[in-house]
């Protein structure tokens, strides 16, 4: 993870296959960040012809970099990673080419839910953090119990660019794969977040989760219920043992058993358990951070 984010570096220069790594406007992409132990939400794969490839909501896409570097687009910053192979040599004009092959073939492929889903994943990999607002409290069951019901081969943003390299048909097979190494914590400040803000993003996820069934058969989408209101604090009160009951089945279902829910710092235990072989993971708990920091990425400055 680079703190030498002042160094800038030319888009035209660009490679295919090299990472972007980034931090959304919005108040869950703050969030994310925080849960994610970096400044970074999501990351995208660069292609040709100034385009990117990513995991984003409905599914993997390509769409043209300027549009997210424009100065009304929905990041704050994006930095560049320069991909190398697994022992940090350069890739060749071929490897580059099967990773691009690779992720143009997973176009289309269903993204996560939401971002609550990736909160939820993040929360089961670092813990919760103690002392929590009542509405933090809220949002992480929220995330944990949506990351549970999430359809297993829908991707997140950070599985979609390890895979891109880890699947592809370099031989020998999985050549490319980037080693993911634990770190320490980073002890990142939380975020200044507008919780207004938030409110409404939030609730305008649940809204999609709050439908009847019978919708589709009479074509009309009925919100079902009440969604929370935050400023009626009472009723989003959820007591510790309820929260650590969700992170804790989202833990099983992950495999990671190794730590209490109550565990806020990457543990030893909690990344042992997410890639038990050093350097190979479970592609869904790689996060922005991990692949800023594998030796396969070396910082080339903020675009």
């Amino acid at each position: 993870m680079n703190e030498a984010a002042a160094v800038r570096f030319p888009v035209e220069q660009l490679q295919i296959g090299d990472l972007l790594l980034m931090l959304g406007k919005s108040q869950l992409s703050k969030l994310i960040a925080w849960f994610g132990d970096s400044p970074y939400s999501h990351v995208s794969l660069v292609s040709d012809n100034g385009l990117l490839i990513e995991g984003i909501r409905p599914a993997v896409q390509e769409s043209p970099l300027a549009a997210r570097l424009s100065p009304g687009g929905p990041v704050v910053f994006v930095d560049a990673y320069r991909s190398l192979a697994a022992d940090g040599t350069p890739l060749s004009a071929d490897d580059r080419a099967a990773v691009l092959r690779h992720a143009r073939s997973l176009i289309g492929t269903t993204f996560a839910q939401d971002d609550l889903v990736t909160i939820g994943l993040l929360v089961a990999l670092r813990g919760k953090p103690r002392h929590l607002p009542v509405w933090l409290r809220w949002l992480i069951r929220e995330a944990t119990e949506h990351a549970i019901r999430a359809d297993s081969g829908r991707m997140l943003c950070s599985e979609f660019a390890y895979r891109a390299f880890a699947d592809c048909d370099a031989l020998p097979a999985g050549r490319l794969a980037r080693p993911i190494m634990p770190g320490e914590s980073s002890d990142l400040p939380f975020p200044d977040v507008d919780y207004g803000k938030l409110q409404e993003e939030v609730r305008e996820m649940l809204k999609r989760k709050h439908k009847t069934l019978e919708q589709n058969a009479v074509g009309v989408e009925t919100v079902v219920g009440a969604l929370p209101v935050w400023d009626t604090v009472d009723a989003l009160e959820l007591d510790d043992p309820a929260l650590d009951a969700s992170i804790a089945a989202l833990r099983s279902q992950l495999g990671l058993t190794h730590a209490g829910a109550d565990t806020f710092k990457a543990s030893d235990a909690l990344l042992e358990a997410a890639w038990p072989d050093v350097g190979r993971p479970n592609p869904k708990l790689v996060r922005p951070r991990d692949l800023a920091d594998s030796p396969a990425s070396r910082f080339l400055g903020r675009l």
